[in-house]
């Protein structure tokens, strides 16, 4: 196991550093690990991918990487199934987004997938940009006339002008090998008083922080992410940038899905037990993992004033 010299995102040295796991999602036999630093709370992985690994991964193999994680039910392999799999996603994210959301804003959205978020923003009459850098989906959305970019390098070889309202991307930063540099490059496409608005997996999933189920930790840290987020490691990059902001708590997965982890040891289980056990008790059970902070999604929202 390779050991690094200090902690990535804080420059905390190799004494602070404490290995969380050698079983990396995607990794076999490539040598990586994840780390705990216990300056700023981060979690990476170490080694990284390089920039060609990078490239490659998701030009050629990310939706079926992801696919084998979030098995059928997902819509990885089609547009339309990934559209429908993701309603309730959709859903979910509008409660927050929505205070944000002008009469016409300027809106991006990067890492757009099938553009399940973007389609309805452009029905209800907002300008929407994308980046993806997806092979499959970027050239979709080309298709349906969407303004597309591979990657934020790209935008501006786009007609558009560089005064976002809104900057959005959802599970992506965590995927990013540069997180700090990544924010700041928005923060530069944004207007006065205009958002970036991000949510990223908790490292306090209850699926590994409170119940430690073995077949989890196997599945959780994955090659595709070189960083896990707590809200202290998250405070702590946030502060770096300089800008204001807020970080909320959310629960994507219910009581029925880490019933079927701690029986099974295996996703796929949201709803399985909803209508024995109401929808109710469902959304207490989220609730209660929120308040306690042990919920498995982080949402990050920077002001740029």
């Amino acid at each position: 196991m390779s050991l690094p010299e200090k902690c990535p995102l804080c420059q905390v040295g190799r004494e602070q550093q404490t290995v969380v796991t050698p079983h990396v999602y995607g990794g076999a036999g490539k040598g990586h690990s994840f780390f705990h630093c216990l300056g700023c709370d981060v979690r990476y992985m170490y080694p990284g991918l390089t920039s060609a690994e990078e490239a490659r991964f998701y030009a050629a193999e990310f939706e079926g990487f992801m696919a084998g994680r979030a098995g059928a039910g997902g819509g990885w392999q089609k547009v339309e199934d990934h559209i429908q799999a993701n309603e309730p996603t959709r859903l979910r994210r509008m409660k927050y987004l929505a205070p944000y959301l002008g009469h016409s804003s300027n809106l991006l959205e990067v890492g757009c997938s099938s553009g399940f978020m973007l389609a309805p923003l452009i029905e209800a009459g907002h300008k929407c940009v994308g980046v993806e850098p997806s092979g499959v989906f970027s050239e979709h959305l080309k298709s349906r006339g969407l303004p597309i970019c591979q990657s934020m390098d790209q935008l501006s070889s786009l007609p558009l002008s560089a005064d976002f309202d809104l900057i959005m991307h959802f599970f992506v930063l965590e995927h990013i090998a540069q997180p700090q540099a990544f924010l700041e490059a928005q923060l530069a496409l944004l207007k006065p008083g205009g958002k970036i608005i991000f949510e990223i997996p908790n490292a306090a999933d209850p699926l590994y922080s409170v119940y430690d189920i073995p077949a989890f930790e196997r599945f959780y840290w994955s090659v595709a992410h070189p960083w896990y987020f707590s809200e202290a490691s998250l405070q702590y990059l946030l502060q770096q940038i300089g800008r204001p902001f807020q970080i909320l708590r959310d629960q994507r997965y219910d009581l029925s899905n880490h019933m079927i982890w701690a029986r099974d040891g295996r996703p796929g289980g949201m709803g399985r037990f909803t209508e024995a056990l109401g929808s109710e008790l469902e959304d207490d059970y989220k609730q209660a993992l929120i308040r306690i902070g042990k919920c498995d999604t982080l949402i990050g929202i920077i002001s740029n004033e």
